[in-house]
């Protein structure tokens, strides 16, 4: 017994000495608890979630929402997920406010299989919807449509909309080269469509889309900014990027996101970096409260192509 009781104490001093060492190495480094910890930093903007016999759209305008000038994006999520999932496990908001875009950013249901419809065929029905249903009206302007992977599916069928302008494909040209071409060479009144190509997992289809199609502007990677595009680049009819990133990173790491919705049809706010940089720490973090989703969508994506 007393054999045990010296074992017990003996452990206990130990353990004692180990914390206090790592306290003492903590407060001599404080960068380290700043790198590990989630910053309290949030979307500060407004958030409403609606019901719709299509499922649930996720509306989110940023705090100094201006409607005169305002913009609309709409994110379309892709396949092995559904609107809630992703707006909280891809801190879409976050990612919003971090674009400092003055727009009405719309996140609706979206087929989580090829085996599933598309809920929102027509874009003026999901506007119209959301004008209706909503707490606040649509802006009037130009949209912007955001699509991750299978995405491809519900963007194609809004192609014919007038009001569509800008096309921002993450990872997502699977299928619908020849429509999509087709929606870039024309151009309705005096704004010009606008395609923002990016790809990993489809590289090879992306590579030969880009190929055919006149003045299109490349880059090797995604900009980290968006100002170190080059006019042409920002201007571009299509401009296709090659990502660093893997196809799920694109759409979690914060990273990719907003810097492409800065080509949206929405007036720019008033940017502030510490918050910005905060915002992309807190998303690259927030994959580990999530880790069992994470290795779920790594299986699911692992035969994205066979599934498309």
């Amino acid at each position: 017994m007393n054999r045990r009781i010296m074992r017990l104490v003996s452990w206990t001093v130990a353990s004692v000495i180990c914390l206090a060492g790592c306290l003492l190495a903590t407060q001599d480094n404080p960068l380290d608890t700043d790198d590990t910890a989630p910053p309290a930093v949030g979307a500060s903007g407004e958030h409403f979630r609606l019901e719709t016999p299509f499922g649930p759209i996720h509306l989110w305008r940023p705090e100094d929402y201006d409607p005169r000038t305002a913009g609309t994006v709409i994110y379309v999520h892709g396949y092995f997920t559904g609107a809630d999932e992703a707006w909280e496990a891809d801190r879409l908001a976050a990612q919003f406010e971090a674009s400092h875009q003055n727009a009405l950013f719309i996140v609706p249901e979206a087929p989580a299989s090829k085996y599933e419809e598309v809920p929102w065929k027509s874009l003026e029905s999901l506007l119209r919807t959301v004008d209706e249903v909503g707490p606040f009206p649509v802006p009037t302007g130009p949209v912007a449509a955001v699509g991750h992977s299978g995405a491809f599916r519900t963007i194609l069928g809004w192609l014919p909309n007038p009001r569509l302008h800008e096309v921002i494909l993450l990872d997502g040209l699977y299928n619908g080269q020849r429509d999509f071409s087709a929606w870039l060479r024309s151009s309705p009144g005096t704004r010009s469509h606008r395609m923002i190509l990016v790809a990993s997992a489809t590289r090879r289809k992306s590579d030969r889309f880009a190929r055919r199609q006149p003045g299109v502007a490349r880059r090797p990677s995604v900009p980290v900014e968006f100002s170190q595009l080059t006019p042409r680049e920002r201007h571009a009819s299509l401009i296709y990027l090659r990502s660093q990133y893997t196809h799920s990173e694109m759409i979690s790491s914060g990273r990719v996101i907003p810097v492409l919705l800065k080509f949206a049809a929405a007036t720019a706010l008033p940017e502030s970096p510490v918050r910005t940089a905060a915002v992309r720490r807190k998303s690259a973090t927030a994959g580990t409260k999530k880790a069992s989703l994470s290795s779920q969508r790594a299986h699911a994506n692992s035969s994205q192509k066979a599934s498309l």
